[in-house]
């Protein structure tokens, strides 16, 4: 949600415009379309969460959100996608779109998605969880760069929150609504990888995947290397969303990056630079990002 520093309103025109100034190597904010030729940053669903306005956030046009304000702030509003992309032209970072559309996109949510980035389009990357929104992207716009996030249909068995999908804890220790998670039998790494070659071909030319960094760790433990399958058939892996807590947070991270994830996704980059500073290493990935 372009949280760099954070003392900005996530997902806010202060907080790219913080991201960009300080020349971070990607950003991450969340869209969603609109009833008209332009997305909104935003990560909700509805307007009244944490705008003025009420209703579905895809049933809202431009207009009506260049007149919404923020709840707690009068003299502000979310962003839309056309005005990040204007923002973005005059600096070098990448911007990941993460796209919260549950439904699939029509023909006119496409185009205006491509449309409107086209002139940042190089350095645009468009994620989802929902896979079906991706390869409608993909066929509309083959050059598209798109990552796909698989946490609907392969997670981290402990809960955090309250639990959409997967629905079922699979014999294998994941959340898995998959037959192959039913039972156990075979090595736990067979079956992830297994798993990730059916999820691979779920989202086809997706350039990277998206994995909690829990999924990933949890999967590292039981002898699968996410991050060096998918680099051998030409697909980086971005992990998401550890945030530093303290010096324990440290391990965790080194072991993401030892494993060959190409980019993280944090809440907290400058917290993560100082303590790897502190510790007289030097890691780095292929950037950072807010």
């Amino acid at each position: 949600m372009a949280a760099l520093s954070g003392r900005q309103r996530p997902n806010s025109r202060a907080a790219m415009r913080e991201c960009f100034d300080a020349g971070v190597a990607r950003v991450e904010i969340d869209v969603h379309s609109l009833d008209g030729p332009d997305y909104i940053v935003s990560h909700e669903r509805r307007l009244e969460r944490e705008m003025s306005g009420s209703g579905s956030i895809g049933a809202a046009t431009p207009h009506t959100v260049r007149a919404l304000r923020f709840l707690d702030d009068a003299d502000d509003r979310p962003m839309l996608l056309s005005e990040v992309v204007e923002m973005a032209r005059g600096c070098a970072s990448e911007v990941q779109l993460d796209l919260k559309d549950w439904r699939p996109l029509s023909e006119s949510r496409v185009r205006a998605l491509i449309d409107t980035i086209e002139p940042i389009a190089e350095r645009v990357i468009v994620s989802s969880m929902q896979d079906w929104n991706l390869r409608l992207l993909r066929r509309a716009d083959p050059t598209l760069a798109v990552g796909f996030d698989p946490g609907h249909y392969l997670d981290y068995a402990v809960e955090e929150g309250p639990v959409f999908l997967p629905r079922t804890m699979g014999a294998y220790g994941y959340r898995d609504d998959h037959p192959m998670a039913v039972g156990r039998t075979e090595p736990a790494a067979g079956y992830l990888r297994e798993r990730m070659e059916m999820l691979v071909l779920q989202s086809p030319g997706a350039c990277e995947l998206f994995l909690s960094f829990r999924l990933f760790l949890q999967m590292l433990g039981d002898g699968f290397n996410a991050a060096a399958w998918l680099h051998e058939r030409g697909i980086d892996v971005t992990a998401w969303t550890p945030d530093y807590r303290g010096p324990d947070s440290l391990r965790p991270i080194e072991r993401l990056i030892d494993a060959g994830v190409a980019r993280i996704t944090t809440n907290t980059a400058p917290a993560w630079v100082e303590a790897f500073a502190g510790t007289g290493t030097t890691k780095s990935t292929k950037g950072r990002e807010g």
